[in-house]
């Protein structure tokens, strides 16, 4: 901010104060606020002569413009540090537009905010930030109403449908303080909300010094990033994978591992940063070129390789170029048919199924076998199976029976059997991914599953001890587990 704007900003701080004090009302307010926007360039307060909407008309929050004003009336108050602010980013919002239609899915919305606005009275507001993510100020004595409301929330929406519609929320929480403003509340806000978003167990998070430490560790990783790539800091580990019947080495997965400074950084640390900004996918092709010409290496030694899986981020979905990018790496490393696998995680299903069919259809043409990664660990659909040609589903370690025989257990057992079952009949292979016990070996080639991956056998390994693997393997010797 420059010397001209602070001097405004404090100019306006005074204002309000003062009106506040003298008993100004909202339109007083108001008013004073839409200068200081149209003075301090923040957003426009006026379009063509004409004062901002107050309203989004479609889900009948207020719009961000009037939103932001009636937080920045907030946060100037003296007690300011009685409220508190939420981001939420309602789910499931796709499927009900395709289940009920794109008006009905606005209706949805809109009853869904009618019964927060209830939740949180007078005193409190909403405002809409753009398509199903919305803000809430509120005063702190409603923050566990709110929590159980972003939870879910039982509707009724007689335009809709006659029964109960289920609508949940991803969320992130932050306490105002006096002294903050607008757009700092909404950036706490909004960043607890997209952390909220890869964690697990948990569907909202409140803004503390632990986010406040991972975001400053992901902007040192965005900076780091490109740097990094260069001078070729990303190394390919190897995780083998077992065939149960003889336990020999059948194939393995790419993984990546961060090394700088010579210190490991945790791919929990890094990974979810690069989904979140787009990087991830120049990190895809990265460790794809790197194990083709591992590949290729290992051919010209005159060693028998096995099948390499790569996994590839739902961020290149998008991509129209994306089947030509991996056919061309592996062409000029002329890899053969079968040498490169590529893994697509299951919650690839947000993107457009369409894109996804088309992808898998296209890499099966050219001789790349494909495999449904982390099956079971989300909302498994019947069409992904049943349209898309995949070569292999990987099972989540979450349908892997623990070995406790307790009742959560033998559902395992009835789901993994179930899946392997069905898997078969359509012609699609099975590899169990979490593997580390005996027992759990045991069990999976019991019911017909005779691909693992796991501790018991292997922990990923850089690529000098995979080639001791591959010699291991190249000279008969079958490894069995350890």
């Amino acid at each position: 901010m420059n010397s001209h704007s602070e001097v405004l900003s404090g100019q306006i701080r005074d204002l309000l104060l003062e009106a506040q004090q003298e008993g100004a009302g909202q339109k007083e307010l108001r008013k004073i606020l839409l200068a200081a926007a149209d003075g301090l360039g923040i957003f426009p307060a006026s379009e063509n002569g004409r004062v901002v909407q107050d309203y989004d008309k479609e889900t009948g929050a207020y719009s961000l413009e009037y939103a932001m004003l009636l937080l920045q009336q907030i946060c100037v108050r003296e007690d300011a540090g009685l409220y508190e602010g939420v981001s939420f980013n309602i789910t499931g919002m796709t499927i009900f537009n395709n289940r009920f239609g794109m008006e009905n899915g606005s209706r949805i919305i809109h009853a869904y905010l009618d019964r927060l606005k209830d939740v949180i009275g007078k005193d409190g507001f909403t405002g809409r930030i753009g398509g199903d993510r919305f803000f809430a100020v509120y005063r702190r004595e409603k923050r566990n109403d709110v929590i159980a409301f972003v939870k879910g929330a039982d509707l009724k929406v007689p335009r809709v449908t006659d029964k109960s519609i289920h609508v949940s929320s991803i969320a992130g929480f932050m306490e105002i303080e006096s002294g903050m403003d607008a757009s700092t509340v909404l950036d706490g806000i909004n960043a607890a909300r997209r952390i909220a978003k890869y964690q697990t167990n948990t569907t909202f998070l409140f803004y503390d010094d632990e986010i406040r430490r991972k975001l400053s560790n992901d902007r040192n990783v965005e900076l780091m990033f490109s740097p990094a790539l260069q001078n070729e800091e990303f190394q390919v580990y190897y995780q083998p994978k077992v065939e149960l019947r003889r336990y020999h080495l059948y194939g393995a997965e790419a993984l990546c591992r961060w090394f700088h400074n010579g210190k490991m950084i945790m791919p929990g640390d890094f990974i979810p940063v690069l989904e979140q900004n787009g990087a991830i996918c120049e990190l895809d092709c990265y460790i794809l070129e790197h194990v083709c010409r591992d590949i290729r290496g290992w051919m010209e030694e005159g060693r028998k390789t096995v099948c390499i899986s790569v996994n590839l981020s739902r961020c290149n979905l998008g991509d129209p170029a994306l089947l030509d990018r991996i056919i061309g790496i592996l062409e000029k490393y002329q890899i053969p048919a079968g040498a490169v696998e590529i893994e697509i995680t299951e919650t690839a299903t947000e993107v457009s199924f369409l894109e996804l069919q088309k992808l898998v259809r296209g890499l099966r043409d050219a001789g790349i076998p494909c495999s449904l990664d982390d099956f079971g660990a989300g909302y498994s659909s019947m069409n992904t199976l049943s349209e898309i040609p995949w070569n292999y589903i990987k099972i989540d370690r979450s349908l892997v029976p623990a070995g406790d025989d307790d009742a959560e257990d033998e559902k395992r057992k009835i789901l993994l059997k179930g899946v392997v079952s069905l898997a078969q009949s359509l012609g699609i292979s099975c590899i169990t991914e979490g593997v580390e016990t005996l027992k759990q070996s045991v069990f999976l080639k019991s019911v017909g599953c005779y691909l693992a991956q796991g501790f018991f056998f292997d922990r990923p390994m850089p690529k000098e001890s995979f080639v001791e693997r591959l010699t291991a393997a190249d000279k008969g010797f079958t490894k069995g587990p350890r």
